[in-house]
C-alpha cells in the first residue's frame, strides 16, 4: 500500500485553512471584545460560521477521500475531487467573510463544490464496494 499522498496533501491544505480561519475568529473576538459566542455581533457570528462549516465538512470528506485513494482510484480523479472540495471551502469562506448577503454566487459555488465532492466520493466508494472489487471482504 502506497502512502496516501493526495489525501495527505489535501488534509494539510485544509489544516492550514482551518488554522487561518480560526485565527480570524480570534482576531475578531479581540476586536469586538467577545470571549464566548458571538456577543450579538453579526460579523463575528459569520466568521464563526465560516470556521465551523469547514470543521463540520472536512473530516468526513477526508475519510472518504482516503478510502477512495486506498481503493486505487485513478489518481487524477482523486486530485480533481480533492481540489473541488478545497476550492469550494475557500470560495465559501471568502464569500461569507466578505458580505452580509448570505446568497452570493461564490458562497453557492462553495457549497455546491463541497457537497458535490462529498457525494461523488461516497458514490465512487459504493461503486468500489458493490462492483465486486471488495465484496470478498464482506461476511
Amino acid at each position: 500500500m502506497d502512502f496516501p499522498f493526495i489525501t495527505a496533501t489535501t488534509a494539510s491544505i485544509l489544516a492550514f485553512l482551518q488554522v487561518f480561519l480560526g485565527l480570524l475568529v480570534g482576531f475578531k473576538r479581540l476586536k469586538h471584545k467577545v470571549g464566548i459566542g458571538d456577543g450579538g455581533n453579526e460579523v463575528l457570528a459569520r466568521q464563526i460560521r465560516v470556521h465551523g462549516n469547514l470543521i463540520e465538512n472536512a473530516p468526513i470528506f477526508l475519510i472518504l477521500l482516503l478510502l477512495l485513494e486506498l481503493a486505487n482510484t485513478n489518481k487524477l480523479i482523486v486530485v480533481i475531487i480533492g481540489a473541488v472540495f478545497v476550492l469550494g471551502r475557500i470560495s465559501h469562506a471568502y464569500a461569507l467573510s466578505q458580505t452580509t448577503n448570505p446568497l452570493t454566487p461564490l458562497r453557492a459555488v462553495g457549497g455546491l463544490g463541497n457537497n458535490l465532492a462529498i457525494i461523488v466520493t461516497a458514490a465512487m466508494i459504493f461503486h468500489h464496494i458493490f462492483s465486486g472489487t471488495y465484496l470478498n471482504v464482506l461476511p
